[in-house]
């Protein structure tokens, strides 16, 4: 379920800001902090308080671990689109 969430936040953060701004040339690397918080808020939006408390107990420190799950699918819709 955490990977399809935060695939689809991806995409959704790639469709409706990243785009835009690589097509204007403006995807610097503000842009791209700017579109990682947003891609962290949404995903902490749709985890319910349930989930989040589980995933706090497997990893640790939710922060981190959602930082590494987004990293990796950002890195992995790259490789896909090159």
């Amino acid at each position: 379920m955490l990977s399809d969430t935060v695939s689809a936040c991806v995409l959704a953060t790639n469709q409706t800001y990243v785009e835009a701004l690589k097509k204007e040339g403006k995807f610097d690397a503000d842009a791209q902090k700017i579109a990682f918080e947003m891609t962290y808020k949404s995903v902490m939006d749709i985890l319910s308080d349930e989930a989040k408390e589980y995933l706090i107990e497997i990893s640790g420190d939710l922060h981190t671990f959602l930082t590494m799950k987004i990293e990796a699918e950002v890195n992995s819709n790259k490789i896909v689109i090159e």
